[in-house]
C-alpha cells in the first residue's frame, strides 16, 4: 500500500484540503523513516482518509506555540502604556524636584541688588563698575504712557496680554532650530521669561542662569509659570520696565527717560518711547549715548514703530502717528558718569556682551582685566586734545582719535575714540561715537602698504616714480596737496615726502588686487568690495577702522608677524572661575621679514641720506 504526504500552506478551501501538496508514493517502511515529520513547523502528514483540518480561528501554529495576533497587539499596547506611565512618573518627579529647588515668585519683590561687573586696567585699577552705580528710579505702571508700554511690547512680546507667560509656538520653533544646530543657539523668551532670568533666577542659580542648557531653560519655564500665577500682567510689566538695562548705568524707563531726554517717563513721546524700547535688545550696541553703534539706534526705533503699526489692533496707533514719530527730531541729553577711558571701556563691554550675553555682563558680577595701560591712556588723551587744538585753526580739525598697540602681543594699550567723550552737543565732535572702531578714510597713512605691495611683487625701494603734473591714469589724474611736483623720485624718496602721484603710479604697477589681498592678510577687513575701488585707493580713499589700520602698522613693527588686537587679558566670575585668559600669542607670518624691514627703512628719513637716480639699485628677486 502506498501513502501520500502534502505540505500545507493554510489556504482557505471549502473542502479543508490544502491547496497545494506534493505527492509521492511511499511504502509504510519508507514512511517510518519520517516518524518525526509531524513536528516540523507548518507541515502535516496526511493520507487519503485523514486530511489536515483547516484552522478557522486565524491562529498560526509555530511548533507547539500558537501565534495570536490580537493577543500580541494587546500585550504590546500594554507594555507601551506601562513604559509611558514610568516615563511620566519620572518626569513628574524630576520637575517636582526642580520646582522645590527653585525660588518663590515672591522673591521678585524681596530680591536684593545684583552683583557688579568690574572692568579693570592691566594693573588692576578700576576703569568702570557696571551696575554698582546704577541709575534706577522706580515708577508705577499707571505713570507710564500707553504708547510707551506698547512700544516695549511691540519690540519684545506683542502678545504679552494674551499668553500665560510662554510662547509655545516660539518654544517649539526654537527647539527645532536648536536640535538642528546640535545645541541651544537661541530661544523664544517672553517678557515674563526675561524678567525671571534677569532677576530671581540669577539670585538663586548664579552663573547657571546664563548657561545655554536645556535644564536651565526648564527651570526658567517653571518659575515663569509660577510668576504668571502669582502676579497680574500689569504687575509683571511694571517690574520688567523698572528692571531692564537700557544703556550705560541706566536701568528702567524712568532712569532712561531722564538720562537720554532729561524728562520724566510720563512725558515721553511716541518717538522717544520707540527709541528706548529699541535699545532693549542690545543696549551696549544700540544706545545712542553709550552704545558702540549708536547710528543703529534710529534703525531700531523704526523697527519698533513698524511693529507697532503692524500690530495696531493691539497698540491702537495710526499711520499718521507713526509717520509723525519717524519725523520727530530727537534731542539727547546726558550726564557724566564715573568712568575712565570711556570709549575703550564700552568697546570692551560690547565684546563681553557678544560673548556672554547682556544679562550676564550687566548683572553677573564678572571681573574683567583688560590690556589698557592707564598711564599711556592719559598721555594719549592729552596728545589728541593738543593735536586738535593745534590743527583746528589751520585745517578746521575738530575731532581726532588714537590707538596704541603692543606689536608683540596685539594688546590694546590705549584707545581714544574722540577728543571729548562728553561733547555730544557739537555734531562735529559727536563725542560718544568711537572713531577708533568706526569706518574712516585713512588718507596718506596707507602709502607704506602701497609700497609694501610693490616690494612684495618684486620691485625695490629705488624704482623711479614720476612726480609729474602731466601724469594721468585713464580718466584719473591725481594731484599733490600743495600743487607742486618734484619730477622723478625714487620710491623711497616719494614715500618720505608723501607724494600722491608716485603712490598712485606704484599702486597701478603693483596691482589693485594684490594690494587688497595684502591688506586682508594684514587684518584689514573692510576693503572686500573690489568693484568699488580704483587707483585712488593708493591715497586712502577706502574706509577702514583705525584699530585695524594700526594693527597693520604693528605687523611692520613686528617684522611681518601679525597679532590681532586684543583688549582683554582675563575674565573671571564672582566666584573666581576663569572664563577666559589670553595666552601669549605666537604671531602669524603674513609678510616676509625682509620686506617688512625694507618698508620700515623707507619710512625712516635718515639725515643726510640722498638717493642718486641711476646709480643705486636694490634687487628683490630679479627686479630692480
Amino acid at each position: 500500500m502506498r501513502y501520500s504526504f502534502g505540505i500545507s500552506n493554510k489556504s482557505k478551501k471549502s473542502n479543508g484540503i490544502s491547496s497545494r501538496s506534493i505527492t509521492h508514493g511511499y511504502t509504510p517502511a519508507d514512511l517510518s523513516k519520517f516518524k518525526n515529520f509531524k513536528k516540523y513547523s507548518g507541515h502535516t502528514v496526511s493520507s487519503k482518509n485523514n486530511r489536515a483540518k483547516k484552522e478557522s480561528n486565524g491562529e498560526m501554529k509555530i511548533g507547539k506555540w500558537k501565534f495570536q495576533p490580537k493577543k500580541a497587539l494587546y500585550i504590546f499596547i500594554g507594555i507601551l502604556f506601562f513604559l509611558g506611565c514610568v516615563v511620566m512618573i519620572g518626569v513628574g518627579i524630576y520637575l517636582k524636584s526642580l520646582q522645590n529647588a527653585l525660588p518663590s515668585p515672591d522673591k521678585l519683590v524681596e530680591r536684593t541688588s545684583d552683583q557688579s561687573t568690574q572692568i579693570l586696567d592691566r594693573d588692576g585699577n578700576i576703569l568702570y563698575t557696571i551696575y554698582s552705580d546704577q541709575n534706577r528710579e522706580f515708577v508705577s505702571i499707571d505713570k507710564i504712557p500707553e504708547h510707551t508700554k506698547w512700544a516695549v511690547l511691540a519690540a519684545e512680546d506683542i502678545e504679552f496680554y494674551q499668553h500665560k507667560g510662554l510662547d509655545y509656538k516660539g518654544i517649539v520653533a526654537a527647539f527645532l532650530r536648536n536640535l538642528k544646530a546640535g545645541g541651544i543657539t537661541g530661544g523664544a523668551s517672553t517678557i515674563t521669561q526675561q524678567l525671571v532670568r534677569n532677576t530671581i533666577l540669577f539670585d538663586v542659580l548664579g552663573d547657571e542662569a546664563y548657561n545655554q542648557k536645556y535644564t536651565r531653560k526648564i527651570k526658567e519655564i517653571l518659575v515663569t509659570m509660577q510668576v504668571e500665577q502669582t502676579f497680574s500682567k500689569d504687575e509683571i510689566l511694571q517690574m520688567y520696565m523698572n528692571e531692564i538695562p537700557l544703556g550705560g548705568v541706566n536701568y528702567g524707563f524712568q532712569a532712561a527717560a531722564n538720562s537720554y531726554f532729561g524728562k520724566d517717563v510720563s512725558e515721553l513721546t511716541l518717538a522717544e518711547s520707540a527709541l528706548i524700547a529699541g535699545i532693549i535688545q542690545s543696549p551696549g550696541v544700540y544706545s545712542p549715548l553709550f552704545g558702540t553703534n549708536p547710528d543703529l539706534a534710529k534703525d531700531r526705533q523704526n523697527y519698533v514703530l513698524d511693529q507697532m503699526l503692524k500690530n495696531s489692533k493691539y497698540t491702537g496707533v495710526t499711520e499718521e502717528q507713526i509717520e509723525a514719530a519717524r519725523n520727530e527730531e530727537l534731542v539727547y541729553k546726558t550726564k557724566k558718569i564715573d568712568i575712565k577711558a570711556p570709549h575703550f571701556v564700552f568697546y570692551v563691554k560690547q565684546m563681553l556682551e557678544e560673548e556672554y550675553g547682556v544679562d550676564r555682563v550687566e548683572r553677573g558680577g564678572l571681573k574683567v582685566t583688560t590690556t589698557l595701560d592707564s598711564s599711556l591712556q592719559q598721555i594719549a588723551e592729552e596728545e589728541v586734545a593738543k593735536g586738535v587744538d593745534t590743527a583746528k585753526a589751520r585745517f578746521n580739525v575738530n575731532n581726532s582719535a588714537m590707538v596704541v598697540l603692543d606689536p608683540k602681543t596685539g594688546d590694546v594699550l590705549a584707545m581714544v575714540g574722540s577728543v571729548d567723550y562728553w561733547n555730544v552737543d557739537d555734531p562735529r565732535v559727536d563725542g560718544n561715537v568711537n572713531i577708533a572702531v568706526s569706518l574712516r578714510q585713512m588718507g596718506s597713512a596707507v602709502k607704506p602698504f602701497v609700497y609694501l605691495t610693490a616690494i612684495n611683487q618684486g620691485y625695490g625701494p629705488w624704482i623711479v616714480t614720476p612726480d609729474i603734473k602731466e601724469v594721468q591714469f585713464g580718466t584719473y589724474k591725481p594731484t599733490n596737496w600743495n600743487k607742486g611736483y618734484e619730477g622723478l623720485l625714487t620710491a623711497r624718496k616719494a614715500l618720505v615726502l608723501s607724494r600722491n602721484v608716485p603712490a598712485v603710479y606704484t599702486l597701478q604697477l603693483a596691482g589693485i588686487d594684490n594690494y587688497l589681498q595684502l591688506m586682508e592678510k594684514l587684518g584689514v577687513t573692510d576693503l572686500s568690495n573690489k568693484s568699488s575701488y580704483g587707483l585712488s585707493l593708493g591715497l586712502g580713499s577706502g574706509e577702514v577702522k583705525l584699530l585695524e589700520h594700526t594693527a597693520a602698522y604693528a605687523v611692520l613693527a613686528n617684522g611681518g608677524l601679525r597679532n590681532d588686537p586684543s583688549p582683554i587679558l582675563k575674565v573671571e566670575t564672582s566666584s573666581g572661575e576663569v572664563l577666559f585668559e589670553r595666552k601669549q600669542p605666537e604671531g602669524k607670518r603674513v609678510v616676509d621679514e625682509k620686506e617688512a624691514y625694507l618698508v620700515n627703512w623707507m619710512i625712516c628719513d635718515l639725515n643726510g641720506f640722498n638717493d642718486r637716480l641711476g646709480n643705486a639699485y636694490y634687487y628683490i628677486g630679479n627686479k630692480k
